[in-house]
């Protein structure tokens, strides 16, 4: 790829460090689970009911399938291959827009992975074991884990418990990956099993039994009261095709994260086929997921009383003393008698649904967050520490640190103050920088002279239709769907996509981004390294 050509002083390391230790299952594993399958398919059926209730669940689905997987799964999974280092967004952009574009995106993709640490540790607390507690009947337990103590403690003991499953490398991640995802995939089974084995009349006659027990309201009084809440959501304004263009926002939470497979790219084995399988594969599992919730949930409980639980969910509703909370885990309860070991167990499992999808965002966001940051120390846009790998164990453990300790202290303000966070909506901001950078990168990837010597080695350059490469058809295919996205962000305060703390965050970020490129640029060039060069390559292995 022409590497011999750029003197090895321009790199910070003759090689990353890195080792090559993640297979196809490996890498499939991260990108699934980072679609947080539990986690999305309750903001579907939840928020998105409650947000778009005009929309088609099913059709909506299809249609997020329709342009994922020749968008995102086709772009990321050839830029993957094309370019197989670890780093993700910043490899692409730096190499084939520019490199301050490339630093300033790649600066708020660390922020929303250390981000997602603060938020998401505390969301193990409260959702997860308030859902747990809340289905063993533990009520003070359930109150305890959402006092700003019990939160903090939560969190902590996830934080440190991530932050160890990726600090003696990545091998042992992985295993750790692999576990999670396999007790992921029975728990989901299970809560799946669990409503699609009962009828429509089952549930009502199991969900009026459970009210009168708690003093809840029944499921005629539950769509009662609900209309009275939130009427809008039963007579919705929006049309039919709109609502369910809108419910694509939502399922983009298990369509469109896969790309973070590559984020650890130079570490996956035999990248030019697994990178690209991996994407693809990370988006049909969950979308076979969802197909399946979007089916047996409204059969299940009926159109009405779903939107009875997004509101219930979403804005409360007067009445509601049921101690499990109004999801599609929470109700899988009605039918489980915890009186006995048997539904103690099948309760705890069906709530670990929702625990497991968060908890891995935890380990995960450090092995993202710290191969980002190798690959700045890669191309000297930081200090030497950046690149540095531990030999032994082949992990970035000055750079994993210093995201714990920021984090933990992140953690703590969010569990004091967790309203100066609520303005910090990152998905449509992420849109903009992450996804519809990249998007545009692939599309003039094969047209960019600065890059050729990279394009004519892609295992993917002969991928055309007619004489328009692949790529570039993906690429047009992504940003078109983005901008679907970006349209309801904009256009439906319910999301909270556009808030003027997270504009003001990430032009802060995307400012600072670029002038940091430009400060280490300089700095270098006054040391003799043209670093420059860097650019037109690949970093080393």
């Amino acid at each position: 790829m022409g590497e011999e050509i750029v003197p090895k002083e321009v790199f910070a390391r003759k090689a990353s460090g890195l080792v090559r230790e993640a297979g196809l299952i490996d890498a499939f594993a991260f990108g699934f689970l980072n679609q947080g399958p539990a986690i999305a398919i309750w903001m579907l059926l939840s928020w998105g009911v409650f947000l778009f209730p005009s929309g088609h669940l099913l059709g909506s689905v299809f249609l997020s399938l329709a342009f994922t997987l020749p968008g995102v799964a086709l772009v990321w999974g050839i830029l993957g291959a094309s370019m197989p280092r670890s780093g993700g967004s910043y490899v692409y952009n730096t190499r084939i827009i520019h490199p301050a574009v490339g630093m300033a995106v790649s600066f708020g993709d660390y922020f929303i992975w250390w981000l997602w640490i603060v938020i998401l540790a505390p969301w193990v607390a409260d959702p997860g074991l308030t859902t747990l507690f809340g289905m063993l009947d533990m009520v003070e337990a359930a109150e305890w884990v959402k006092t700003t103590v019990g939160m903090f403690t939560v969190a902590t003991i996830v934080n440190v418990l991530g932050y160890l499953f990726t600090f003696y490398g990545l091998r042992w991640y992985l295993l750790h990956q692999k576990t999670v995802m396999t007790l992921g995939l029975i728990t989901l089974g299970l809560v799946a099993l669990i409503l699609g084995i009962h009828s429509h009349e089952e549930f009502v006659a199991a969900w009026n039994a459970a009210a009168a027990h708690y003093g809840s309201l029944d499921y005629e009084g539950m769509i009662e009261a609900a209309k009275n809440a939130a009427p809008e959501v039963f007579n919705p304004a929006m049309p039919l095709l709109f609502g369910t263009l809108g419910l694509m926002v939502v399922n983009s939470w298990w369509a469109h994260y896969g790309w973070a497979v590559n984020v650890i790219g130079g570490e996956v084995k035999r990248p030019q086929r697994n990178i690209m399988i991996a994407q693809y594969g990370a988006i049909i599992v969950p979308g076979i997921l969802a197909t399946i919730f979007a089916v047996i949930f409204p059969n299940l409980v009926g159109q009405d009383f779903m939107k009875a639980l997004a509101v219930a969910d979403n804005a409360g509703i007067d009445g509601y003393n049921m101690p499990f909370p109004p999801n599609f885990v929470g109700v899988t309860r009605v039918f489980i008698d915890t009186g006995n070991a048997l539904g103690m167990i099948l309760a705890a499992l069906a709530a670990f649904s929702l625990i497991l999808a968060d908890y891995i965002w935890i380990p995960m966001s450090y092995v993202a967050g710290s191969r980002i940051v190798v690959a700045w120390g890669m191309d000297r846009m930081g200090p030497k520490w950046f690149s540095e790998v531990h030999p032994r164990w082949a992990s970035p453990i000055k750079n994993l640190t210093f995201m714990f300790i920021t984090s933990e202290i992140g953690i703590l303000l969010y569990s004091i103050f967790p309203d100066w966070f609520a303005g910090l909506a990152v998905t449509a901001t992420e849109c903009v920088s992450i996804w519809g950078v990249t998007a545009l990168a692939a599309t003039i990837f094969p047209f960019r002279k600065s890059v050729r010597s990279i394009w004519e080695t892609s295992p993917y350059k002969n991928w055309r239709i007619g004489p328009i490469p692949l790529v570039t058809i993906g690429g047009i295919i992504d940003l078109i769907y983005i901008g679907i996205l970006l349209y309801f962000f904009y256009t439906n305060p319910g999301l909270e996509g556009v808030t003027e703390l997270a504009v003001a965050w990430f032009i802060g970020l995307w400012t600072f981004g670029a002038l940091w490129y430009y400060y280490w640029r300089w700095k270098w060039k006054k040391e003799g390294i043209d670093i420059d060069l860097a650019w037109k390559v690949l970093p080393p292995e």
